[in-house]
C-alpha cells in the first residue's frame, strides 16, 4: 500500500472519530475543493474543506459514509461507497458517493465530492442543522 493510499484511509477513520487534525496536516495550503453548489460550491484553501467536512462528521447528523472501495490510480485516490442517511422515522436511505483525492508529496491538492443527489443531501443536512 502506498503512503498516499494509507493517508486517505487514515483520514476517513480519523474523521469518523471526529478528529479532523490529520486532515488539516495533509491539506496543501492551496487545496481546491469541488462540490455541489448547495454544499457551498467550489472552494480554495484549507478553510473551504474545513467548512464542509464537519457537516458530515458532526455527532447526531444522522449521516455516515460507508466505504466500499479505495481505488488508487497514479496520484489519485478514489473512494466509493454509500452515504447512509438516517431519518427521524429511523429509516435509512443510501446515497452513492465518490470522493476523488489528488495528492502530491503526500499533500492533498484537490478533492472532488460527487453525490447521487446533492440537493436531497443538502435538504437533509439543512433539516438536521435546525434540529
Amino acid at each position: 500500500m502506498t503512503q498516499a493510499l494509507q493517508t486517505i484511509r487514515d483520514l476517513y477513520v480519523s474523521m469518523e472519530q471526529g478528529n479532523i487534525g490529520k486532515l488539516v496536516i495533509a491539506l496543501d495550503e492551496a487545496v481546491y475543493v469541488h462540490t455541489a453548489a448547495c454544499m457551498g460550491g467550489n472552494r480554495r484553501g484549507r478553510e473551504g474543506i474545513l467548512q464542509l467536512v464537519p457537516v458530515f462528521y458532526r455527532p447526531g447528523s444522522g449521516i455516515k459514509k460507508v466505504i466500499d472501495h479505495f481505488i488508487e490510480h497514479d496520484s489519485r485516490i478514489i473512494v466509493v461507497g454509500n452515504i447512509c442517511i438516517t431519518t427521524q422515522s429511523a429509516t435509512t436511505d443510501l446515497m452513492p458517493f465518490a470522493d476523488i483525492w489528488t495528492l502530491e508529496n503526500n499533500n492533498i491538492l484537490t478533492v472532488i465530492f460527487y453525490y447521487r443527489d446533492p440537493q436531497e443531501l443538502c435538504n437533509y443536512l439543512e433539516a438536521t442543522l435546525t434540529r
